[in-house]
Order: C-alpha cells, then sequence, then structure tokens
C-alpha cells in the first residue's frame, strides 16, 4: 500500500511563499480526500512569474500562502526547493568534506514539477471515475464551453457545466452574483476557475465560503491547451523544463512576463547567498 496522506502537507518557503513539494499522483490522491471531508479547500499553482508579482502584492501573497495546496508549477519552483534543501542540509554541517557531499546529493530533492493543466485534466479523469461533477469558469471568447465539449468527450461520463467571462478585472457585483448562482445551481465538486493570476486566487478566495463546492483551484490558462485552441509543448519539452521557452516562441508576447523568471531567479540566488549568510566551501 501507498503511504497515506494527512489532509495537509508541509510546505517549503520560497521568497516567503509555501509551496508544497508534492507529486501530481499525491496531490490527486490528496484532493480525492478532500472531496470526502464537509471542508472547502484552495489550490494554487505558484510559478516564478507569481512568487515575483506576490512580492509587491500582499493580498495576493497572503492568499497563496493561506491556500490549502500550492503545486511546484515551474521548473523554477523546483529549482529553488532543492536549493533550499541544499541549504537547510549544508547549515547544520561544519565540516567541509561532508558539505562538498551534501551539495553532490541534495540536488536530486524528490521534487517535482506538477503543471496546474496536468492536475486539472487527471481531477477530471478522477471525476468521471467517482461521479463527481466539474464546474468550468472563466475563459475568454467560449473557452469555457469548448473545454467543457473536450472535456465530455474524453470523459463520456463526466458531468461539467460552464461559464464564461468577461472583464474580470472590472467585474460587476451583478456578474459576480450571476456566476455564483450558476456554480450553486450546479453544486460542482470541483471548480476550476481561469482568471488569470492574480485574480483568479482572489476572485476564489474571496468567494469560496459563498459557493457549495468542496475544492476550488485557478488554472490560468488551462482552458486554452484543453481546448486545443493554444497548442502545448510536446511532452519531451514539457519534461525537460523548457515548456517555458517554447510558449515564449509561440507567443512573443509573453516576453515582459518572462522577465519576470530572470528576476525570480536573482531573489532565489540572492536569499541563498546573502540573506542566510551563508558561505560555501571553495
Amino acid at each position: 500500500m501507498g503511504q497515506k496522506l494527512p489532509l495537509k502537507t508541509k510546505k517549503v518557503e520560497i521568497l516567503d511563499i509555501g509551496v508544497n513539494p508534492i507529486s501530481l499522483k499525491n496531490a490527486v490522491s490528496l484532493v480525492e480526500k478532500w472531496v470526502n471531508t464537509n471542508k472547502q479547500y484552495q489550490i494554487v499553482t505558484p510559478n516564478p512569474e507569481q512568487i515575483v508579482l506576490a512580492q509587491k502584492n500582499v493580498g495576493f501573497k497572503n492568499v497563496l500562502n493561506k491556500s490549502d495546496l500550492a503545486i511546484p508549477d515551474g521548473i523554477g519552483i523546483v529549482i529553488a526547493m532543492r536549493l533550499i534543501n541544499i541549504k537547510n542540509k549544508i547549515l547544520k554541517i561544519k565540516n567541509t568534506n561532508k558539505k562538498l557531499k551534501i551539495l553532490a546529493t541534495s540536488y536530486q530533492l524528490p521534487a517535482t514539477r506538477v503543471c496546474g493543466t496536468d492536475l486539472m485534466m487527471e481531477l477530471c479523469s478522477l471525476a468521471e471515475r467517482r461521479k463527481w461533477r466539474v464546474f468550468l469558469l472563466g475563459g475568454k471568447g467560449g473557452v469555457a464551453r469548448q473545454t467543457v465539449k473536450k472535456l465530455t468527450t474524453n470523459y463520456k461520463l463526466l458531468a461539467a457545466s460552464y461559464h464564461g467571462a468577461k472583464n474580470i478585472k472590472n467585474e460587476t457585483a451583478n456578474e459576480r452574483r450571476e456566476a455564483i448562482k450558476k456554480i450553486n445551481q450546479f453544486r460542482p465538486h470541483l471548480l476550476f476557475v481561469a482568471y488569470g493570476a492574480p485574480w483568479q486566487e482572489l476572485w476564489i478566495a474571496r468567494n469560496l465560503p459563498k459557493l457549495k463546492v468542496k475544492v476550488a483551484m485557478g488554472v490560468g490558462g488551462a482552458f486554452d491547451y484543453t481546448s486545443g485552441r493554444v497548442s502545448r509543448a510536446p511532452a519531451w519539452i514539457r519534461k525537460a523544463g523548457f515548456e517555458w521557452l517554447y510558449r515564449l516562441i509561440k507567443e512573443p508576447w509573453r516576453i515582459k512576463r518572462q522577465l519576470r523568471l530572470a528576476k525570480f531567479t536573482f531573489l532565489v540566488y540572492k536569499e541563498f547567498l546573502e540573506k542566510r549568510r551563508l558561505v560555501l566551501p571553495n
């Protein structure tokens, strides 16, 4: 039998943002437990871009840290967790030779990237088997409807519904009430919100107590990928950790957003080498 997971898992702090070093399989198992409780849960998908954004957006930062599960959605997040693991081990050891050994072995921390789109698809597959209802909120230009059509084609027994989005940045009270009404009429077990960060995370945090939902998750561009509107990188590119580069080539307008990846790298190494006053052996 596999290891039994508690309802909460420990987080690793990256630039004061907690992220769970969890696998896709364990994330799915955790959600399955949650659906069978009487509580509500929020899943977030922090990547380097979001963590940099959260440094100046206190509300977003609080939501990320209060989430029940923060999956490592980005190879940069995984690398940062491995560096933190090295740092924590070295700080406990004074012997230089042992420090060198730690540097050689600790980088293999069993933390893997968990893509939000992959988690959504795995949960939809589970929902079909468990006869759960799934609701999709957000997406532009009818993409939520297209995504539901795709999902119910792939998972023929899946019960799914949707509500599209207008301009979420300027959502009116009436639009919010309408979205909440449609969700509650369907009474989904799982809610996937595609408003983009940080709006989707903030929307869920503010409205979850009003919703008849067990688990809610912000999924960013997952509807675009799932519906086929935007092509995903081949599996080998995703596994190698270069999906961000593939997306940049396909969508050059992302260059401004990708600059946050460089800033994230700088901030992580700065914390690793300076903030903790860690001196590595020569």
